[in-house]
């Protein structure tokens, strides 16, 4: 039976790309279903669905550069693969030596209709406990460096959550966590914490991981992964639209977070879920 699945999505996963239409890849137990799809203005967005309750409504995702136009719009898909991955891989420490490695993957291959034509890959893995992508940035003629102001990935939620967070302080995780309402986080509140050696809270956003829990009991941690030569995230608040947007952390010596030579990949944005906490 489970060859059979994947037999199936396949195909349906390159015929709805030709069209640049929804693409949808599900997790190995077929539980958490990531869609993929453009807007009309061609701005890549993407859906995250539990069972029947959808988790991450249609969020898009996008860079800030200097010296350089957004990277969040006017593209056209040229391509997609997907596979399943089944494999173990080694922890250098920790309790559990092997980690099982069990998920279907989808990369879309995305590039500017317009001048500069400049491509990008979006990257899917979808687990049986959750989701996490990263974008690729691909190299061209004439572009051999890009230089981040910001990331603009949205996670848009679809109600005003439990959370447990705290401040998105570019200094230092040595907070209290709060409990609230999406829509009730004040991370400007936590400013000036006199018993911390530094704090710096530029933006109402919080940490990662931030846990949410929805109405129907679902719990969900966004958070990242692989942090390699890429600025660390937090996520800005929106808490009228309920939106999470993520926010580089940045320094006093420079205007842009990131500065990196093509090709390079960016840290995994993960998204964990559970039905029980």
């Amino acid at each position: 039976m489970k060859v059979f699945y994947l037999l199936f999505l396949i195909p349906i996963l390159f015929s709805c790309v030709e069209g640049s239409e929804k693409t949808m890849i599900a997790s190995p137990d077929g539980l958490n279903k990531v869609v993929f799809n453009l807007s009309e203005a061609g701005e890549p967005m993407y859906q995250i669905v539990h069972r029947s309750e959808v988790i991450i409504d249609y969020s898009t995702f996008g860079f800030d550069l200097q010296d350089a136009p957004l990277i969040n719009k006017g593209f056209k898909v040229i391509g997609s693969s997907a596979k399943e991955i089944s494999e173990n891989w080694e922890q250098p420490w920790g309790e559990q030596r092997t980690v099982a490695n069990n998920c279907s993957e989808l990369i879309v291959h995305l590039q500017e209709e317009n001048s500069p034509h400049r491509r990008m890959n979006i990257q899917f893995r979808v687990f049986d406990d959750g989701v996490g992508f990263r974008y690729a940035l691909l190299a061209q003629e004439e572009i051999d460096s890009v230089a981040i102001l910001d990331e603009k990935t949205e996670f848009r939620l679809t109600g005003d959550h439990t959370a447990w967070w705290i401040p998105g302080d570019w200094d230092i995780y040595e907070h209290l966590y709060s409990t609230s309402k999406v829509s009730e986080i004040d991370a400007l509140s936590k400013r000036g914490h006199t018993n911390l050696a530094q704090t710096t809270i530029p933006h109402n956003a919080v940490n990662t991981p931030v846990t949410l829990r929805t109405k129907s009991g679902l719990h969900i941690a966004i958070h990242e992964a692989n942090l390699t030569d890429y600025a660390g995230m937090t996520l800005k608040v929106d808490p009228e639209k309920l939106i999470l947007k993520s926010g580089l952390v940045g320094s006093g010596n420079q205007d842009y977070k990131v500065k990196r030579a093509l090709p390079f990949t960016t840290p995994w944005r993960t998204i964990q879920i559970g039905e029980k906490a």
